[in-house]
C-alpha cells in the first residue's frame, strides 16, 4: 500500500474517530509518523520538541531501546494472559513495586490507565471502609471514565452529570490565588482547616477517602505548602478516612522522587499510577 500524505492521515482520522476533549469540526490534529527519545516527527518530515511527553507519560523517552526491545521479547513469548493466571512478568512487577512504593505498601491491582486505577481506588476504599462518601479537590483531575470524572474537580466533569453518588469537593492550597484570600505572610493555613470542616458537615463516619493528586496536574501544577500533606495524613487517620495519592501524572520522578508524595515523606494508603510506569 502506498504511503499516505500527511493530509491524508489527518483526513482519515477526522472522518473515521472521535478525538477526547476536542470540537471534532474543529480539531486539526498533527500526523504524527515516528518519534526517538525527546522528538518526534509529522508524515512530512518535519521535527517537534516533545515538551508535553505526549499524554505526561514518555518519561525515558520515545521508543527507548530497552523498553522496545522488552516489548518484543514478551510479544514473542506471551501476549495475553487472563486475570486469574500467574505470570513471571506480574509477580516480578509486583515485588519491585513494593519495593520503591513508601512505607509498608506491598499488594499492586494492576489496571490499563490511570481513569481505572481511580475506579477501582474507589471500590476499594468503599469495600474496606464501609462507608459511601469521597473527598477530592476543586482544582483537579482523575481520568475521563465515569466514577474518575466524578472524582474531577474542575469544569471538565458539568457536562458528565449527574454522575457517581457521594462525591464532594473541596477548595485547594492554591497559594499564588488563595481561595481564601490570604497571603503567603497572613497565610494560616484555611486550606486545610476547611477539608475538616468539610468532613464535619458530610459526617466523618461516612467517608470512605479522600483523593488528592500528588501534585495537581492539569490545573497549574500547584505544588502545596509542605506542611499540606502531613497535615491531610493527621486529619484522615483522625477520622479513619482512606488518604488515596493519587500520582498517575506526578509519580515516576517527574517531581525528583518516584512519587510526589516522597518529598514530604507521607504515606497514603492508597496510590494510583499510570502514564509514566510504562513510558507509554
Amino acid at each position: 500500500m502506498a504511503k499516505l500524505t500527511a493530509r491524508e492521515i489527518v483526513d482519515l482520522n477526522k472522518e473515521y474517530t472521535f478525538y477526547s476533549w476536542s470540537n471534532q469540526g474543529q480539531i486539526n490534529p498533527i500526523p504524527m509518523d515516528r518519534a526517538e527519545g525527546s522528538y518526534f516527527w509529522d508524515a512530512d518530515g518535519k521535527r517537534y520538541l516533545d515538551f508535553a511527553s505526549q499524554l505526561v507519560n514518555t518519561n525515558v523517552g520515545h521508543q527507548h531501546p530497552r523498553v522496545v526491545k522488552a516489548i518484543q521479547d514478551q510479544a514473542a513469548k506471551l501476549t495475553f494472559a487472563s486475570p486469574g493466571m500467574a505470570t513471571e512478568p506480574r509477580g516480578l512487577l509486583g515485588k519491585k513495586l513494593s519495593e520503591i512504593t513508601p512505607g509498608d505498601l506491598k499488594k499492586t491491582f494492576f489496571t490499563l490507565g490511570g481513569a481505572e486505577a481511580n475506579e477501582n481506588a474507589i471500590k476499594i476504599a468503599r469495600f474496606y471502609t464501609g462507608r459511601h462518601k469521597i473527598l477530592a479537590r476543586y482544582r483537579s483531575y482523575h481520568g475521563a471514565t465515569h466514577g474518575a470524572m466524578t472524582l474531577t474537580g474542575d469544569y471538565r466533569r458539568l457536562p458528565a452529570e449527574p454522575a457517581i453518588s457521594g462525591v464532594v469537593h473541596f477548595l485547594d492550597p492554591y497559594c499564588y490565588r488563595c481561595p481564601f484570600g490570604w497571603t503567603r505572610e497572613t497565610c494560616h493555613r484555611e486550606c486545610i482547616s476547611h477539608v475538616e470542616e468539610v468532613i464535619q458537615h458530610e459526617g466523618p463516619d461516612q467517608i470512605a477517602a479522600i483523593f488528592l493528586e500528588g501534585v495537581t496536574g492539569t490545573n497549574g501544577l500547584i505544588i502545596p505548602p509542605d506542611d499540606y500533606w502531613p497535615r491531610m495524613r493527621e486529619i484522615c487517620d483522625r477520622y479513619g478516612i482512606l488518604l488515596v495519592s493519587d500520582e498517575v501524572m506526578s509519580g515516576w520522578g517527574r517531581t525528583g522522587e518516584w512519587f510526589a508524595v516522597d518529598n514530604w515523606n507521607v504515606v497514603p494508603d492508597i496510590i494510583t499510577t499510570a502514564k509514566g510506569i510504562t513510558s507509554g
